[in-house]
């Protein structure tokens, strides 16, 4: 399997990208995996796409341990990428997609860590964290996670400028729930954050 953080140039990569299967939130009976999500997006794409989860809160229809998506990181100019992010989701008929980039889009931190856990569990593990410092803090922080082989996967998310206005303190709780989950110190750097979504 090809390495999630290698660029074969200098062409702008993307952090990683996380895309469902159907529009909107998922609910308890659908059929949906992580891996069958990874061929749907792959398919969409022509290329190799990596098994993964959305991780929200369970209260507003997450799955216990994550949506089933397929993960990516694109390669290429800001305008490509974004371009492709755009077919991607309306192909998939998502509500929403967002896209991180290095210097291009609304100035924002993004995240990664790398953990060791099979995915849904750790997906499970970061919702009951997440809710539990929602109840005392006021913010949720959702992420994606990756899985690059058997108990080897990455976790990432950025803060949407839209929802988050104080970015320490959404650092803050990333940092305790990679710690409580038993995932590696999480890596932060600026990006710029684009949200792809219908028109209003």
């Amino acid at each position: 399997m090809k390495n999630l953080n290698k660029s074969n140039n200098n062409a702008t990569v993307s952090n990683l990208i996380f895309c469902g299967l159907i529009a909107g939130y998922q609910g308890e009976n659908n059929v949906a995996t992580p891996q069958n999500a990874a061929e749907a997006v792959a398919k969409a794409l022509g290329r190799d796409v990596f098994p993964g989860v959305c991780v929200y809160h369970t209260d507003w229809g997450c799955p216990k341990g994550g949506e089933p998506v397929g993960a990516y990181r694109a390669e290429g100019t800001p305008a490509h990428i974004l371009e492709e992010a755009e077919k991607l989701r309306k192909s998939l008929q998502q509500s929403t997609l967002s896209v991180a980039l290095q210097g291009f889009g609304a100035e924002t931190v993004g995240f990664e860590a790398k953990a060791h856990l099979p995915l849904l569990e750790a997906g499970a593990k970061w919702q009951e964290a997440a809710a539990r410092y929602m109840s005392s803090t006021g913010t949720y922080v959702s992420c994606g996670m990756a899985e690059q082989g058997s108990n080897d996967i990455i976790i990432s998310a950025e803060a949407n400028p839209a929802f988050v206005q104080d970015l320490e303190a959404w650092k803050k709780i990333v940092k305790s729930i990679c710690a409580e989950i038993g995932a590696e110190e999480p890596v932060f750097k600026t990006v710029g954050f684009n949200y792809l979504k219908d028109a209003e």
